[in-house]
């Protein structure tokens, strides 16, 4: 049964099934949201921009698509008339890219992003773009507040996303991951992510951290929103060939509910780590733990892992290819923010690297991957679990300075080093702050799909995502654009050097 008054705080599973049925119209639930947004991110402040034009135009399209649907019998995608937030890195053509940094003011896309196109071609309502800590770098987007206490962060990099949706500006988002970047926000606002597989979903159009950790996340309320965003994104680009070298993408899409049951999980071996570095506040670790309790009781077999060691010199190549994207913005070294400038110049500087040197970080990388999958095979696992950060809250400008490529704020690294789906969901409260907490289950890579299903049985018995935050009535003064003619290019970012000069996908999982 789907019960809301307001349009805006139906998940976006919920609304989909009202605008399938003509039940609601696409205009309806896009007034439900700008109005929401323009009463109460004044105090949030998600979003960089939003498209009011643009969006209402794509609600009316999207309206006689769905009523075509309903007249001829046949399918219409189920993100079709749903709003979506685009985090500020993802290219779309002739509206402006600026990655929530001075250094692109006035960048205009020349192109589509392939997760726009996609989205676009199923029917989606682009909303705006939601702010990032400045060019993904960071882990606090200090420019936004945590919907459920404004005084604190809502993580990063992709902080602006998880507080749309957390807020219910917007029942779907659009992420990237290269250290924990929609993790660490989906374990702070409540909500939850899924970082597939490396080279599951493109990332063509999309202004890079480290090409070789970059992930897109989709992101949403249930794990079942960011599933149904998975279906839509995933699968082959031309413009990005690794997408072609996975499996494809399975029939009927990504799942979406529970089998449900007393013991939806027996037979399933769950890895928890005994050792997430940096270790969890006591209160983090007093909601995991009571999580783990849950998993055991749906049937899981629990058992107790040690994560492998991360190659130090792993970080050294991401210094190099932050380096090589940033470069031609050392014109414009003082207009990032100052914490920023020192990161940027030092990742800049880290070119002098011999190449030699760069491509034996790689097989370090590789020689992870292997031991990763190797762990899962040893143990016989289905799935690790971990905490979805270690902080118990930070304050907005607590973490400036740090980037994600660090892990200081949770065990995220692995997943992006391994090129392993991670699903993020809530799991319960802070005692101590009264601030969510969040779990990642990851897999080995290529088995999104099976992940998921497992997330879905563990949200289902802890349905913490149907919480939502007190807000605060304050007006928001957010631009509204139009479009406008597209950059040069040839790039969509209208950058230089965005696309991967170099990306291997993950291997084949062992056993």
């Amino acid at each position: 049964m789907i019960a809301a008054a307001d349009p805006a705080e139906l998940s976006a599973v919920e609304a989909a099934s009202l605008l399938q049925s003509g039940r609601l119209h696409p205009r309806e639930l896009l007034d439900s949201c700008l109005s929401r947004t323009q009463r109460f991110d004044g105090y949030v402040g998600a979003w960089v921009r939003l498209y009011p034009e643009i969006a209402y135009a794509a609600a009316d399209a999207a309206g006689e698509r769905l009523a075509r649907a309903r007249r001829d019998s046949v399918p219409a995608p189920l993100v079709c008339g749903l709003p979506v937030a685009l985090k500020d890195i993802f290219a779309v053509s002739g509206l402006p890219l600026t990655a929530s940094s001075r250094v692109l003011d006035g960048n205009i896309a020349s192109g589509h992003s392939g997760v726009w196109r996609r989205l676009e071609s199923a029917g989606a309502v682009l909303m705006g773009h939601a702010h990032t800590d400045e060019f993904a770098i960071g882990v606090s987007t200090p420019q936004v507040g945590n919907p459920w206490n404004t005084e604190f962060s809502p993580g990063g990099s992709s902080g602006g996303s998880a507080a749309v949706l957390a807020a219910r500006f917007a029942p779907l988002a659009i992420g990237s991951d290269t250290g924990g970047s929609v993790r660490l926000p989906a374990s702070a606002c409540g909500v939850s992510s899924v970082k597939p597989t490396y080279g599951r979903i493109t990332s063509h159009g999309m202004i890079p951290l480290t090409w070789t950790r970059d992930h897109v996340g989709p992101m949403g309320r249930s794990l079942a929103d960011a599933s149904m965003l998975m279906t839509v994104l995933s699968g082959t680009d031309s413009a990005d060939p690794i997408t072609a070298l996975g499996p494809a993408v399975p029939e009927g899409g990504f799942p979406l509910t529970a089998r449900g049951g007393a013991r939806p999980l027996a037979g399933i071996r769950i890895g928890v780590v005994a050792d997430p570095e940096p270790e969890p506040a006591e209160p983090v670790q007093r909601v995991v733990d009571a999580a783990v309790e849950v998993v055991r009781s749906l049937g899981a077999e629990i058992v107790s892992v040690s994560m492998p060691s991360l190659p130090a010199s792993l970080a050294t190549g991401d210094m190099v290819e932050m380096g090589a994207y940033h470069q031609q913005f050392t014109d414009r070294i003082g207009l990032y923010r100052p914490e920023n400038a020192v990161l940027a110049g030092a990742a800049v500087a880290s070119l002098a690297v011999p190449a030699a040197d760069y491509f034996a970080l790689e097989r370090d990388r590789l020689r992870y991957q292997s031991e990763y999958d190797r762990m899962f095979a040893d143990h016989d696992l289905d799935a690790i679990m971990l905490p979805g950060t270690s902080v118990d809250g930070a304050r907005r400008e607590e973490f400036l300075g740090v980037s994600v490529t660090l892990g200081v704020t949770g065990d995220v690294r692995w997943a992006n080093y391994a090129g392993a789906p991670v699903v993020t969901l809530p799991a319960g409260y802070s005692s101590v702050t009264g601030l969510p907490v969040g779990i990642q289950l990851g897999a080995r890579p290529w088995q999104d799909a099976e992940l998921i299903a497992l997330g879905l049985e563990v949200q289902e018995a802890l349905p913490v995502w149907r919480d939502a935050p007190h807000l605060v009535a304050q007006a928001a003064r957010i631009p509204e654009v139009g479009p406008v003619p597209p950059g040069p290019g040839p790039d969509p970012t209208n950058t230089i050097g965005a696309a991967a000069p170099v990306r291997t996908p993950p291997m084949n999982p062992i056993g």
